[in-house]
């Protein structure tokens, strides 16, 4: 299997306060799931993963290119490849639902296929008859699916998410999950925390924080 991330020796934290040290490897198609009770460092592990934050000590390695702060293409070039879900994830809000989404695929400059992958996302999140809706007008529950939609709209071949349930109620939630696993099979790499129970892909992962 290709190798896409290898955590060397790394450790995090807050100030001079450090929370975990860690080293694993997440390879093209794992489905990872990052456990742990609350405050062992799941959301800020997460950070490192999609290179919000970059380690103070240890080493981080994408597709086996050392990572540091000079490497600003290469950081780019691998934010292209991921699409994330953040349970406080920040949207537009003078944007409409359809804008925020759309704004994703331009930013990343993907625009192949847009306007049938939007309506297939907006349909199975149940956003259509919201879609020209400002974001402020929105539940908890409604901005979490527009994050999601946001997330997955450029075909990501790496998915991070961080508690992506949170919000949603059961029945999405479920559905949520059967997609993970589904586009896990295709080949997308899952990497994600969550406090819910579910039929976990064959290629499943715990990554246990303590």
């Amino acid at each position: 299997m290709k190798e896409i991330i290898n955590i060397s020796d790394v450790s995090l934290g807050y100030k001079d306060k450090e929370l975990l040290k860690v080293n694993f490897k997440i390879y093209k198609g794992d489905f990872c799931i990052i456990s742990g009770n609350n405050a062992t460092g799941k959301s800020l592990l997460l950070k490192l993963l999609y290179m919000k934050i970059l380690p103070k000590k240890g080493n981080i390695f994408l597709f086996g290119k050392k990572i540091d702060e000079k490497n600003k293409n290469e950081i780019l070039d691998y934010r292209k490849n991921i699409g994330v879900i953040l349970h406080d994830d920040t949207l537009i809000p003078f944007f409409t639902v359809y804008q925020n989404i759309e704004l994703s695929s331009e930013i990343q400059n993907s625009k192949k296929d847009f306007l049938k992958r939007i309506s297939e996302i907006l349909n199975w999140l149940d956003l259509t008859k919201i879609k020209n809706s400002y974001i402020n007008q929105l539940s908890s529950g409604e901005r979490q699916k527009v994050s999601i939609a946001r997330a997955l709209i450029n075909n990501p071949s790496i998915i991070i998410a961080d508690q992506p349930e949170s919000y949603l109620d059961d029945e999405t939630t479920k559905k949520l999950f059967f997609l993970f696993n589904s586009i896990n099979k295709l080949g997308t790499t899952i990497i994600l925390s969550t406090n819910k129970p579910f039929n976990k892909s064959e290629n499943c992962r715990i990554i246990e924080l303590e």
